[in-house]
């Protein structure tokens, strides 16, 4: 396969998917969608359709396809450094508080793994992608999320600790409809139990109308973002999650040697989509939104060069 033909094909998984977030964008921009409807349509994504595809996807496998200890420690330690590495920056080079820094760190290090990693792998690689889009989704609401905002409320309330401050995280966090899907994912596939036909089969419905809902979702909410003018936070967040997360990814990955080649090519990727689609709202919170909103715009449109480089050197090298 020469070079440019490999990278048409490549273009030819990207591309689609770009294209159906800049539909979304041009559609709330021409006003043929209104925000509130891609706010409703984003609710759906996240509560419904998303928890039925994880719940199908893990519940139909055996639980020794489903838990991959190398994969979860690998993608941990990754995001971890990425989060490090954004955070230390934004402390020492930019002179941010920790609140500052810790939401800064989770845009470097928190992939916008339901509505961009997930179509993005499974066009590649099918539905072997639903294994590690549910094992890094594991991660990030049990690792990244609590993390970043137990720091983020302990800068804010400095008489608060980590400890409960991220305990406090995780019980609410605990009450996802995502996190639910999959405890009950896991519940049957341990005990081996069958979905009810009819449950099944609107279980399925629901779960195929991710990735273009979720595709369009994202390029509504791009829509009407104002920039601070703050360039070198925008660029440090910006390159800490489309160069430093998947980089580090990567490198610590090289310590797993026996890890499935497919779980390690969906692992780098989901670790190269831009931050989660629900960055501004949660940067909101700390009085952080535009600053959030400034850098989820560019690096969800610059992640479309990046994601397909990323799959060229995966592919190629």
């Amino acid at each position: 396969m020469s070079g440019q033909s490999g990278l048409l094909d490549i273009l030819s998984v990207t591309a689609p998917i770009f294209i159906i977030v800049g539909i979304g964008y041009s559609a709330v921009r021409l006003h043929l969608m209104p925000q509130d409807g891609i706010r409703a349509l984003a609710i759906f994504v996240v509560n419904f359709a998303v928890p039925a595809l994880l719940f199908k996807a893990i519940s139909e496998r055996s639980i020794s396809e489903i838990v991959h200890i190398d994969f979860l420690l690998a993608y941990g330690l990754g995001s971890l450094i990425a989060f490090a590495f954004v955070f230390t920056l934004a402390r020492r080079m930019r002179s941010q508080n920790v609140t500052t820094s810790a939401i800064f760190g989770l845009g470097g290090s928190f992939s916008n793994t339901l509505m961009v990693g997930y179509p993005v792998t499974s066009a590649l690689l099918g539905s072997a992608a639903l294994v590690p889009f549910a094992l890094a989704l594991l991660v990030e609401n049990f690792l990244m999320m609590p993390l970043s905002l137990a720091l983020a409320d302990m800068g804010r309330n400095q008489e608060k600790g980590l400890a409960s401050a991220l305990l406090a995280v995780v019980l609410t966090w605990l009450k996802n409809p995502i996190m639910m899907s999959i405890f009950a994912g896991v519940l049957f596939s341990l005990l081996d139990l069958e979905t009810p036909a009819v449950a099944g089969k609107v279980i399925d419905l629901l779960s195929k109308t991710v990735t273009g809902v979720g595709l369009f979702v994202i390029g509504g909410m791009l829509v009407g973002f104002k920039y601070p003018g703050k360039i070198r936070d925008v660029s440090l967040v910006m390159a800490g999650k489309l160069i430093i997360h998947p980089l580090a990814v990567a490198a610590v990955f090289l310590m797993f040697p026996g890890m499935d080649p497919l779980l390690r090519t969906a692992g780098i990727i989901l670790a190269a989509v831009p931050m989660l689609g629900i960055y501004a709202v949660i940067g909101q919170r700390y009085e952080l939104g535009a600053i959030c909103a400034a850098v989820l715009v560019p690096t969800t449109v610059v992640s479309f060069a990046t994601i397909t480089t990323v799959i060229w050197l995966l592919t190629h090298v």
